[in-house]
């Protein structure tokens, strides 16, 4: 697959949040229409899904577009900008 450009990854990433956006509005009007707790806990585990994918997205693009450029400028602080965003994403 061809790398994607900066543009057409930050795109994916807002479309990413605002289909997260809608997932918790419609928990949101779930819990208004007082779904049950098994489909509450459904819709919950798909939004932590979702989150989870967007934060991996949002690591490939630093690894895609960031850390090349910042490994031939400064290798050591971009090993420990690799390593704090290992350390946040496994929290």
């Amino acid at each position: 697959m061809a790398e994607q450009s900066k543009a057409e990854r930050r795109k994916k990433t807002i479309q990413r949040i605002n289909r997260i956006q809608g997932q918790l509005n419609g928990l949101k009007q779930a819990i208004e229409d007082d779904k049950d707790c098994e489909f509450l806990v459904i819709q919950t585990h798909a939004i932590e899904k979702a989150v989870s994918s967007l934060m991996l997205h949002m690591v490939g693009g630093y690894f895609d577009h960031q850390a090349p450029e910042q490994l031939e400028d400064d290798p050591e602080e971009t090993l420990q900008s690799i390593k704090r965003l290992f350390e946040l994403s496994h929290r």
